[in-house]
């Protein structure tokens, strides 16, 4: 979702409330199960443009020990601020036009083209920092892994729960687990 900024960015001490409804969305580094939905209010304080706000999803994750997915409920805090640059509106002029200042950096993704705002980089960026580094689906009481229903140990160890018998594990990790049975003695 792009918004228009142009009415807030005239006017100091103008607020926009916006209520958040985005739908899923699916790129290479983040899958949203759930559509965004939540709040975010815009405000002029004159020299900085504020944008606080709550939003929530729920992401497809892959857990850190057996490579299943799971569904985990993201929360979403947003604050941020972006500078505000009073500048000419033409070499003869003492009209002013006001502009964002944003991040000069190459890698970083631009929030702004001019006026316009792009609500849905923004979200994606709060989502993939909210994402945890080492993903892990709940566990049941007993200490399994409620998706895999594995102790932790016995992912690594190619063991299943019931009855020592070998099971289907993560293809990365199996190769793991065939350097690990070469160097026991």
């Amino acid at each position: 979702m792009r918004l228009d900024l142009t009415e807030i960015l005239r006017e100091v001490g103008k607020n926009l409330p916006y209520e958040i409804h985005e739908p899923p969305f699916v790129d290479e580094h983040l899958e949203c199960t759930l559509p965004i939905d939540g709040k975010v209010t815009f405000n002029n304080t004159g020299g900085l443009l504020l944008v606080r706000g709550n939003a929530e999803t729920t992401v497809a994750l892959a857990c850190s020990r057996c490579g299943d997915y799971f569904e985990q409920a993201v929360r979403l805090k947003i604050e941020e601020e972006f500078e505000l640059k009073h500048v000419a509106s033409g070499p003869r002029t003492l009209a002013t036009v006001t502009v964002v200042e944003e991040d000069e950096n190459p890698a970083a993704a631009r929030l702004f083209d001019g006026h316009v705002f792009d609500l849905t980089e923004m979200l994606r960026q709060y989502i993939v920092l909210e994402e945890p580094t080492r993903p892990l689906p709940p566990t049941l009481p007993d200490g399994r892994c409620a998706q895999c229903k594995l102790m932790p140990q016995q992912v690594l160890e190619n063991v299943s729960v019931a009855d020592d018998e070998p099971v289907t594990i993560n293809p990365e990790l199996a190769k793991l687990s065939e350097l690990l049975q070469e160097d026991s003695p």
